[in-house]
């Protein structure tokens, strides 16, 4: 299954409704604040809610999913806080049958004497030429939803949930072909978010006996990984030799493993905790992108991985993406402050290596009275912006320009 788009509205800083088109590699840029972050953690919150862990599988989003910490509070998540907010989120997927697009509100409800609850209001779900839609009558704590389903009359039935899914066995839930919630189920399995800063498990570590399933939001579980997957550390130490000229490998200690480092320089190897710290934010940012063909169905969601690293290996790091995306299957979304990456995605497609349908570019900004508002822009066929907005990445090109204007003015001198 492919993630085709998705929307969102009242969620955080976006008030107003924004849609997403996906393409295999989706770049966010924007200014600090502007709502970046928020949009590339859209994707895993609603993983979250197609595919609850059992002990969150009563709350249609749940907080926490993917690793990442959305809010304390279901308010966190809500434009303005409101107590009584609701949310609305949405995805367009793609499998061999055909398209499906899921759309649910999620409303805050609170009474007296009751503890805060988080009810699906309404519900929609469009696939195999037809749309099923669940609307929630009152806020009772009986869960009855007037159903429409094509060709049939419209009922009021009870509905119960599993996160954004009705749960089974029931009249709502039979609508729904089996093949298609395994795989959306299997899809919401598959994203993967890698967020900034990141962090490595220090050295020394005991080898586990199976590898975790992911190296972890925050990249934590990295050497874990490295330490049960020969083929993926033969491809990250060769990455890091080509781009930093050093030598990154796990030495063993007895029953532990050591993550180490070496260079041309010195004669003894060092944990890679302590050398630079560009070493240490890279290796996940590595490991996600070497490894993404092989992941299968999902998405890889990559917060700055330009961090921490000098400006002449960002060029290093957007070929690395680059030459790892593993298409429409599993795309990549990258949210960046880096202009090379930009630059370096708009030279691929010039230069036919990257098809200018498979790169999108969105521009995040803060409007007063409209909040976070996004901006698609295209890359031509030639490499240039189909738009250009004032604000992205504009600090070289006036740079440039106000040189020039001084050397024209010490000419004239």
């Amino acid at each position: 299954m492919e993630l085709r788009s998705f929307g969102l509205e009242r969620y955080k800083g976006y008030a107003q409704r924004a849609e997403v088109e996906i393409a295999p590699l989706t770049i966010l840029v924007g200014s600090n604040n502007s709502g970046k972050t928020a949009l590339a953690q859209a994707v895993p919150l609603l993983a979250g809610g197609l595919s609850p862990s059992d002990g969150n599988e009563r709350e249609p989003l749940p907080l926490e999913s993917c690793g990442i910490r959305h809010g304390e509070t279901f308010e966190d998540l809500v434009t303005g806080r409101a107590a009584h907010g609701r949310l609305r989120l949405s995805a367009t997927l793609r499998d061999e049958s055909g398209e499906s697009c899921l759309s649910a509100t999620v409303t805050n409800v609170t009474a007296p004497g009751r503890a805060s609850e988080r009810q699906i209001s309404e519900w929609r779900l469009e696939a195999d030429g037809r749309e099923i839609v669940a609307e929630r009558q009152g806020f009772d704590e009986t869960p009855n939803y007037w159903v429409s389903v094509p060709g049939e009359p419209r009922e009021l039935r009870p509905v119960v949930w599993r996160g954004l899914l009705p749960r089974q066995p029931q009249a709502l839930a039979d609508r729904i072909r089996p093949q298609q919630r395994d795989a959306l189920a299997t899809w919401a399995a598959g994203v993967r978010h890698l967020r900034c800063p990141r962090r490595l498990r220090s050295s020394p570590f005991r080898a586990a006996e199976r590898a975790p399933a992911s190296i972890g939001a925050d990249g934590r579980d990295t050497p874990l990984v490295l330490a049960r997957d020969d083929e993926l550390r033969g491809s990250v130490r060769d990455w890091y030799r080509g781009t930093f000229g050093v030598r990154i490998d796990l030495a063993a200690q007895g029953n532990y493993l050591d993550l180490v480092t070496g260079t041309p320089l010195r004669d003894d190897d060092v944990r890679v905790e302590q050398a630079g710290r560009g070493l240490s934010h890279a290796l996940p940012v590595a490991v996600t992108a070497l490894a993404a063909r092989r992941a299968g169905p999902g998405v890889d969601i990559i917060e700055h991985p330009e961090a921490e690293l000098h400006p002449a290996a960002h060029a290093d790091v957007a070929d690395l993406l680059l030459q790892n995306l593993a298409g429409p299957e599993r795309p990549l979304i990258v949210e960046t402050h880096s202009e090379m990456i930009l630059l370096r995605a708009r030279r691929w497609v010039a230069e036919g290596r990257l098809p200018a349908a498979h790169a999108l570019v969105y521009w995040i900004h803060a409007e007063p009275g409209r909040g976070s508002v996004l901006e698609k822009i295209g890359i031509r066929e030639d490499g240039e912006m189909e738009t250009w907005p004032e604000g992205v990445f504009i600090e070289n090109y006036e740079e440039v320009l106000a040189i020039r204007r001084a050397g024209r003015r010490e000419v004239r001198r």
